[in-house]
């Protein structure tokens, strides 16, 4: 009889031009080698979910069903609801989980798997006379409740040693956390708070037998879907971590840990003195990982570097999650005989990078710094923190790295949220139309002094999907690569990569995924963002893109300095395109400029001029935003499949044989008749603006 059907007819649908977003879900853990039940709890366009895609092969799904409609034999999809499946052999960590349905592949979100029994909190007290039980090493999820705390009761041992960790922010939940502790006479014994990328972990010695209470809420007592949390308790000699760093820090979720150097070790050196009296020797290239003095002091280091040699000295502290502010000072040591030495300052640095498009911020509080070495002699390194705050964290670390300077670049990647605003950058997927086109947007963090160019490719795209190559100028630090499907394409889902060369063919990076976590709103000012560990990119063969547009010829075009070109615009339009199209420049060459171009309903073609005015010679890679209403069908579809059984069923209503189940057949016939109106604004025009990309061309500057 039929295939899959209408699962509800009273399911939302929301008309937007954008693929699904995914705010919060269900449950964002789960114990491995277990199952459990899996949905979106927020979000938008979450329409006909029908599959969970994982970053990790052991982790599955499978959907969940409903009994059929009536005169059908085939079983629904039950959409949006889901069992999840961890293998046994899946290593305890953070993974990425998206939603996909009838609006393409959604934004990540995070999924602990842990060796640690795992529960959901279906409800949680408010009252410190009723707590809720909390079991000792097992990994509990609740969510923040607006204007209320959070109360949690555990047995404790006498004299043993505990840890409390909150996790919020790295499962990507919008709560700033904080964690208060009670022994069983209600006396407050220890208190941790958590901050913007920084969660709550705290340690106390129990020095009672019997019940402890912990009391959690979001510091700015927010709640809801979107601020869920797990929580922990362990003895601290036994203790697992609940997120085992991987040896490769790029892998690190913080957006800033994209420019961590290679190499990194959380083996830490506590033993070593390091200080003013007792500074520890290094030899060079060197890379050790320390704790910041409890009492605040400066941390010294002594080593030896030969005249004109170039060192880089890179301190990573805040880029690990820390929240930390580190200084570097390198002072060289002049023997003074029968006194104490002459120390001369030759390098002092605070914050380093600080790289933005106004959505994506790349800055940091570490110090990164270049030293060309004036004579040969003994230096000092000396590191301190001038975060003397301890609310957040009882120990913080960093790792020094002292080489010699590399010149090269690091490269991160993310999709680029269509807007002409962009401080209205929210977490979006992938929708890829036939014929339309999506912007991944790559930024260069360039190290050691490395100025020169980068060409830019996309690999392992979907069949029927083009990108042509960009450049990164040697004076710019991003670029943008636009993703155009045919009108032929296939439906397909595929992790692509960005990779990035260097003019000469000698250094080539791939680019770090990074995804936009949060937006701005619920009380924050600011876009968060995170890396992940793919980059995805969905396409609908359900979905024809009402414009294409090409910005043009294909060939790189070159212009002297300070003179202007014409470029000729071409739209394909299609059904739901017949309106202007307004054109933007967007993140042109420096020195060069483009106003506004309005090419009218009727109108298939323009020319776009521009101005080079004081562009530097060099290649470049630019495109132009267009701005234009269109009509859109959401879901046609759905009308086509419930139209498909009511037809079946009015084929039985007609046959004689069916004389006993007229009755049924009639109610089934009233009830699809009224999934019939319903589905039909599904399937109606909806006008939306929209924001799309044109083509990439490629601009040589040359000089008159």
């Amino acid at each position: 009889m039929l295939g899959v059907l209408l699962s509800a007819l009273d399911q939302p649908v929301q008309a937007q031009f954008l693929p699904c977003e995914l705010r919060s879900l269900s449950q964002a853990g789960g114990q491995s080698g277990t199952s459990f039940p899996m949905r979106a709890t927020s979000g938008s366009n979450l329409e006909e979910l029908d599959s969970l895609v994982f970053s990790h092969p052991g982790i599955t799904a499978e959907q969940g069903t409903l009994d059929p409609l009536p005169f059908s034999d085939q079983r629904r999809p039950d959409y949006g609801n889901f069992t999840v499946t961890v293998g046994k052999d899946v290593p305890a960590g953070r993974y990425a989980i998206r939603v996909a349905g009838r609006n393409g592949l959604s934004n990540p979100r995070a999924l602990i798997v842990t060796t640690l029994p795992f529960e959901t909190a279906t409800s949680v007290s408010h009252t410190t006379d009723a707590a809720t039980p909390l079991q000792p090493s097992t990994l509990t999820q609740a969510k923040a409740t607006t204007a209320e705390i959070d109360y949690f009761q555990f047995p404790a041992e006498k004299s043993v040693l505990y840890r409390v960790e909150l996790l919020a922010h790295q499962i990507d939940s919008r709560m700033i956390g904080q964690v208060i502790v009670y022994d069983p006479s209600g006396r407050q014994i220890a208190l941790a708070r958590g901050a913007d990328d920084v969660d709550p972990v705290l340690e106390f010695e129990a020095d009672m037998e019997g019940n402890y209470q912990i009391a959690i809420h979001d510091f700015t007592f927010r709640g809801g879907d979107e601020y869920p949390y797990q929580i922990v308790v362990q003895p601290v000699a036994s203790a697992v971590d609940l997120i085992p760093v991987r040896p490769d820090a790029r892998f690190h979720w913080l957006t800033r840990a994209a420019t961590l150097p290679s190499g990194f070790t959380w083996n830490i050196d506590n033993t070593t003195p390091a200080t003013v009296d007792q500074p520890q020797a290094l030899e060079v290239p060197s890379n050790t990982t320390r704790f910041f003095p409890d009492d605040h002091s400066d941390t010294v280091f002594r080593f030896a570097a030969v005249q004109d040699q170039t060192l880089a000295f890179d301190i990573a502290s805040h880029r690990l999650g820390e929240p930390t502010d580190a200084r570097l000072l390198v002072q060289r040591i002049e023997p003074v005989e029968s006194a104490a030495p002459k120390l001369h300052t030759v390098l002092n640095v605070d914050d380093s990078q600080a790289l933005s498009d106004g959505a994506v911020q790349w800055t940091t509080k570490d110090p990164v710094g270049l030293l060309k070495v004036p004579v040969t002699a003994d230096y000092r390194l000396v590191v301190r923190d001038l975060d003397v705050g301890r609310s957040l964290r009882d120990r913080q670390i960093f790792r020094v790295n002292i080489r010699p300077a590399t010149p090269g670049f690091d490269l991160v990647a993310f999709r680029l949220y269509p807007h002409k605003d962009i401080n209205s950058s929210q977490p979006f997927g992938s929708k890829l139309f036939r014929g339309g086109s999506e912007v991944i947007r790559v930024m260069a963090l360039r190290r050691d002094g490395w100025i020169g160019p980068i060409q830019i490719k996309i690999e392992n795209l979907p069949a029927g999907v083009e990108a042509a190559e960009t450049v990164i100028a040697a004076n710019q630090t991003q670029t943008q690569i636009v993703l155009t499907a045919s009108a032929e394409a296939s439906a397909s889902r595929q992790a692509i990569r960005v990779v990035g060369t260097s003019e000469d063919g000698k250094l080539k990076q791939t680019a770090v995924p990074a995804t936009i976590a949060w937006g701005k709103g619920a009380g924050r000012d600011y876009i968060r963002t995170r890396l992940m560990s793919q980059l995805m990119v969905a396409v609908s063969d359900r979905d024809l893109s009402p414009l294409t547009i090409t910005l043009g010829d294909d060939k790189a075009v070159e212009v002297k300095k300070g003179e202007s070109i014409s470029l000729p615009v071409k739209i394909t339009r299609r059904e739901g395109g017949k309106t202007n199209v307004v054109l933007r420049a967007r993140d042109f060459p420096p020195g060069s400029s483009g106003a506004d171009l309005t090419i009218a309903a009727d109108k298939s073609e323009g020319s776009y001029e521009i101005k080079t005015g004081t562009t530097p010679p060099g290649t470049y890679s630019l495109w132009l935003q267009a701005e234009s209403k269109i009509k859109v069908k959401p879901n046609p579809q759905v009308l086509q499949r419930t139209q498909a059984y009511r037809d079946s069923l009015q084929k039985l209503q007609d046959d004689p044989a069916q004389k006993e189940n007229l009755e049924a057949i009639k109610a089934a016939i009233a009830t699809a008749d009224k999934a019939i109106e319903a589905a039909k604004p599904l399937a109606a025009d909806r006008e939306l603006t929209i924001y799309l990309p044109t083509s990439n061309v490629t601009l040589r500057v040359v000089e008159p």
